[in-house]
């Protein structure tokens, strides 16, 4: 054996010995923090938390598949009957029935609603409660349409809403309400071109057109229909007719909704302009000023002549409302509608909501973590964990007879004036990963009333009186409480 060979082996011995002693120091320390645990058990924890190149490569693969086929569902042309339903119970103006909203991500699909169903009555307050992450933005974002794609998308489910639409020809145009005499004619009257100038025919005469009623600010009058859409299966294109006129949103900081390069009067202008048919300048101002004296806003000439920046955050979101106002939708959705205002403000927002409601005879979709806003505001409540209802009902069944445990805690987290305790109650532990939810009950790792049961598949809703539901394993399938 040569120099070189012998060097070659000394070199390998020390090798060895140094990879042996790690594989001992490895080993005392899994023993050491980690009691029972072998091989397999460490190489399924860390797949828990790392993927591998390949794993990540074969998620973007089949998510970059899945985006594109909704993405080119949302941009094809359908006829209108595809996406025209029936609403199960007449008495709602909104019906969401087990709806599924996904976004595509390179770590997985995150579940962010996971089936939700409920009810929105017509005439009514519906509030959506639970913390940060539970999916109640994301649930309103989906009956808006307004998912920041390609990731987020509406997988499944339905979303039915009862809009009061413009009628239509079989040409597509819009159907005028023609006047009428005391005999059942149509009247007639001379023609006019776009600039309100009479039109004649070759001959000189004055051609005669039906005349069209006018409401008191004299704008043409058209036919309207009651129909059903389904707004899950509905194209982009189509969402723009419901959008402003039919449903509207109010959002969370009204500072990044307002566009900070037009005048508010630009902008409630533009909401005039595209939804109210024939609808001129001088009219859109005037119901834009309208609007805004509605929402009790003073010197509305001036504020219509403002920048966003140059009003506060209460007058901004006044508003928001008010655009969200201009065209008297049938549903208004209110994103966390009192967050960036203060105590004084929020109540006059919620008051004014409240008188809005009446006046336009219409419903509210009020979503927030606030419980004092909910027991003020609200007449059905929702309450959501992690993309799942976990208990719905009236409010004063929510607040006087709160079931799920879930519930139970949010409660007990408000603040009191009558509390005895100087620390503020919370829930222990951590939402679930929304990537790889269990498949038991999502709230069992946080429960203080755990039972075995909760161990097995994911509770189903049960009822609890006609109007109260609860997803807990706590009752059984009569709704009674097991002990």
């Amino acid at each position: 054996m040569n120099f070189k060979e012998k060097l070659m082996s000394f070199f390998k011995r020390i090798k060895d010995w140094f990879v042996g002693l790690g594989k001992k120091i490895r080993h005392f320390v899994l023993k050491l923090f980690k009691k029972d645990t072998g091989e397999e058990e460490e190489k399924n924890s860390v797949s828990k938390h790392y993927l591998t190149g390949k794993e990540a490569r074969a998620i973007a693969k089949a998510n970059n598949k899945e985006m594109r086929r909704l993405e080119k569902a949302k941009r094809r042309k359908v006829a209108p009957a595809e996406y025209t339903t029936q609403m199960k119970d007449d008495g709602n103006i909104l019906e969401i029935e087990d709806l599924h909203t996904f976004f595509f991500t390179d770590q997985g699909v995150v579940k962010a609603v996971n089936g939700v169903s409920f009810e929105v009555p017509m005439n009514s307050t519906v509030g959506v409660v639970g913390e940060s992450g539970c999916g109640k933005s994301v649930t309103s974002m989906s009956v808006m349409r307004l998912l920041q794609g390609p990731s987020g998308q509406i997988v499944s489910g339905s979303i039915r809403f009862k809009a009061i639409d413009f009628k239509k020809d079989a040409a597509g145009k819009l159907v005028p309400i023609y006047e009428y005499d005391e005999d059942g004619n149509i009247v007639y009257e001379q023609a006019t071109d776009k600039k309100g100038r009479p039109v004649f025919d070759k001959e000189g005469k004055p051609v005669m057109a039906p005349k069209q009623k006018k409401d008191e600010n004299g704008i043409g009058l058209y036919e309207k229909e009651e129909k059903v859409f389904d707004i899950a299966k509905m194209p982009m294109q189509a969402m723009y007719q419901l959008r402003g006129r039919q449903m509207s949103m109010v959002f969370q900081e009204p500072m990044t909704s307002l566009n900070p390069v037009f005048t508010i009067g630009n902008q409630l202008d533009e909401v005039t302009l595209i939804h109210v048919p024939d609808a001129t300048k001088e009219f859109a101002k005037k119901r834009s000023i309208d609007m805004l004296n509605l929402v009790g806003i003073a010197m509305p000439e001036r504020v219509y002549a403002s920048f966003p920046h140059e009003l506060s955050g209460g007058m901004r979101q006044r508003v928001m409302i008010a655009m969200a106002l201009a065209c008297e939708p049938r549903l208004i959705i209110a994103d966390e509608p009192t967050t960036a205002l203060d105590v004084t403000i929020q109540a006059q927002i919620l008051e004014l909501f409240n008188d809005l409601k009446r006046k336009i005879n219409g419903s509210i979709l009020l979503i927030t973590h606030d419980l004092g806003v909910i027991a003020e505001m609200a007449d059905y409540v929702v309450v959501m964990y992690a993309g799942k209802i976990i208990e719905r009902g009236t409010a004063s069944e929510i607040f006087h007879n709160p079931c799920h445990p879930y519930t139970q805690g949010l409660q007990k987290s408000k603040p009191t004036m009558d509390s005895s305790t100087d620390k503020l109650f919370n829930i222990p532990g951590n939402v679930p990963n929304p990537i790889n939810m269990p498949d038991n009950c999502y709230f069992k790792e946080r429960c203080s009333q755990c039972i075995k049961k909760c161990s097995g598949e994911y509770p189903h809703m049960v009822k609890i009186s006609p109007t109260h539901y609860v997803a807990c394993h706590l009752y059984d399938a009569e709704g009674k409480q097991e002990n």
